[in-house]
């Protein structure tokens, strides 16, 4: 995973395969599960600008050794380990196909047909559609009604459209739906044994997969509390600097962010707009405008941490491009520099070895 040094998430790096965090062994394989819808919808790809010899404006440092913060304790509770150890014994739920009624939490398969006033109505037919009771995905009274029945029963529902449902021609009507039960399954949780943890997990005891559970929770709670002093240290060594970020160095910024999401929508054999409200769950022009203020804020961090690391004289070394090499999954720094460009390896790096400096010079409690 990569990063995440200060509190701008798109800081440095902001290559489409960095911007979600993702490690290139994912990229991989997203580009193989989407190869087909790429190919099929030939987008081509957007050029990003060289921001190498951006002028990115002005800063006038102020104070940024001695800077107190104070850093979360961490600890986690016998409730968060089980919490933890039940969400991965679910993820390895099997389902068995059972000979008794149907009960809430079985998956059912059905063939279902609705009709109202006796004629069929469009999405309301269909065969062979797993069903978990108790989902609650379809309209009331649909699941309810199948408790009780039994691998091939023929059951006829009488249910009532929501008031507010998104079809207005069945909003609030009510409709039969004739169902016919093709089989029933019980989820089966496995047992929490030696055998589970030694075929599920790298340890061998279950008590050695409690402690690792453990210990992976705390280093994820210890990670995000190292993050926000990170931010905090940030947050305020930009309130004690004057930055004056130049309009084109913003502007270039952000025709990146949206160059690289859009070859990323591409990827995935998607447009822009769709790409968008599918990923972010946002609109396009409240992306945007977002973008544009990421925009800014990459630049002021920019120029702050340049500032930095050339009153400190900290530089980019050849050890330091191996090592993030390492980190995201290339082969070597030769890899990750025709992937991501020279200046964003240099400007991630730049950020990692700055936040390091200042962190060591930080008075965290």
């Amino acid at each position: 995973m990569m990063k995440k040094i200060f509190k701008v998430c798109m800081c440095g790096m902001v290559a489409a395969t960095l911007i979600s965090g993702c490690s290139k062994k994912d990229v991989k394989e997203t580009t193989q599960a989407s190869t087909e819808a790429t190919e099929s919808s030939a987008q081509e790809t957007v050029a990003t600008q060289d921001l190498t010899n951006i002028d990115n404006g002005k800063v006038t440092l102020g104070e940024y050794k001695g800077i107190e913060v104070k850093k979360d304790p961490v600890e986690v509770t016998d409730e968060e380990i089980q919490q933890a150890i039940d969400q991965d014994l679910a993820a390895h739920e099997k389902k068995v196909d059972v000979d008794r009624e149907v009960k809430d939490g079985d998956v059912v398969n059905i063939d279902y047909a609705g009709t109202k006033d006796g004629v069929a109505f469009d999405g309301g037919t269909a065969k062979g559609y797993d069903l978990t009771i108790g989902s609650n995905q379809f309209i009331e009274g649909f699941e309810s009604g199948l408790i009780g029945a039994k691998k091939g029963d023929k059951v006829s529902l009488n249910v009532t459209f929501p008031e507010n449902y998104q079809n207005k021609d069945l909003a609030g009507k009510p409709v039969v739906f004739e169902v016919t039960v093709n089989s029933v399954q019980e989820k089966q949780l496995p047992e929490l044994n030696d055998a589970y943890v030694q075929e599920n997990t790298k340890s061998k005891t279950v008590d050695e997969y409690k402690e690792e559970t453990k210990q992976t929770l705390l280093k994820s709670k210890n990670d995000a509390a190292e993050q926000k002093v990170k931010n905090d240290i940030y947050t305020a060594i930009s309130a004690n600097c004057k930055v004056e970020p130049e309009q084109k160095a913003i502007d270039a910024n952000y025709d990146n962010l949206i160059a690289r999401y859009t070859n990323q929508a591409a990827a995935y054999g998607m447009d822009f707009t769709t790409f968008i409200t599918a990923f972010t769950g946002m609109k396009e022009e409240d992306f945007k405008t977002a973008a544009k203020t990421q925009a800014e804020e990459i630049v002021k961090q920019r120029l702050i941490v340049n500032a930095i690391a050339e009153k400190e004289k900290l530089a980019v070394t050849d050890d330091d491009r191996k090592e993030v090499a390492t980190e995201l999954g290339y082969e070597s720094p030769e890899e990750l520099i025709k992937a991501e460009g020279q200046f964003e390896v240099d400007d991630y790096v730049m950020n990692n070895k700055v936040m390091e400096y200042l962190m060591q010079n930080a008075v965290i409690k």
